[in-house]
């Protein structure tokens, strides 16, 4: 990998979407879709009840950032770019081996439109061509079977399976991985 470095932060536009930094303005947004239990079912992360929280949850994705351990963008409407949908990223950087760990959030409200499908094509594209990744990794909950269908329709192999790699709120939880390696 060769690119880690985000400053200033790359918008990523498709046909839909604006992917673009999550900002300390987006409090009530991230608000939203971190407090949903809906959207957060399968995603071993704290809920974001308040308006701190949120913020939170914002002072941490803008430190990845700035530190070159993460990069999520907000998943926005493209013409009304306050408007957010989700948020999408690289979670954790493997430098050593070329790899890095896609993760996304969509609110219910927006299941079901594509919006995923269309925007990890691009993040995809970017850690390819921008950060010089060699393979994108996706863990999953095994109950999630619509996370598991997008992977598998963007060319996601299944890779292994973690049984109770980690502890949530008192229940161990099994992992499910997911790889794409670069094709060029």
């Amino acid at each position: 990998m060769s690119n880690l470095n985000f400053t200033p932060f790359p918008e990523i536009r498709t046909e839909r979407l604006l992917l673009r930094q999550v900002l300390l303005t987006d409090a009530e947004a991230v608000m939203k879709i971190r407090g949903n239990e809906e959207a957060m079912r399968y995603i071993p992360r704290p809920r974001a009840k308040t308006k701190e929280d949120a913020l939170a949850v914002i002072e941490m994705l803008t430190n990845g950032i700035k530190e070159g351990k993460s990069i999520n963008w907000a998943i926005s409407n493209i013409e009304n770019p306050l408007e957010i949908y989700g948020i999408m990223g690289y979670v954790n950087f493997y430098p050593e081996l070329g790899k890095a760990e896609i993760g996304y959030m969509l609110h219910p409200d927006y299941w079901g439109k594509g919006y995923v499908p269309e925007a990890i094509l691009e993040v995809e594209k970017f850690g390819f061509e921008q950060i010089n990744l060699q393979s994108i990794e996706a863990k999953i909950d095994p109950r999630n079977d619509n996370s598991r269908k997008i992977l598998q329709r963007n060319n996601y192999q299944f890779d292994r399976l973690a049984k109770k790699e980690m502890t949530f709120q008192e229940e161990e939880l099994d992992s499910e991985y997911y790889i794409k390696h670069r094709t060029s």
